[in-house]
């Protein structure tokens, strides 16, 4: 009996501990990535009767960004 819960442990202290610091180095190591994609013109669509500056005002676009 003593030799399955044995079997059972999680392991040592610093194990547990490397495997924590470990998991957390990989989520802080991945960046968030996202894109947005713009109807330019917006539901004018692309065409000569739109100020596209006016458009664009209130719009931050960035590298990944889909026009």
């Amino acid at each position: 009996m003593a030799g399955l819960r044995r079997g059972i442990s999680c392991g040592s202290p610093a194990t547990v501990t490397g495997l924590v610091l470990f998991v957390l180095a990989v989520l802080v190591s991945v960046p968030e990535v996202s894109a947005t994609r713009y109807i330019v013109g917006g539901n004018m669509g692309w065409t000569t009767n739109v100020n596209y500056t006016i458009w664009a005002q209130d719009k931050h676009f960035y590298n990944g960004d889909w026009l």
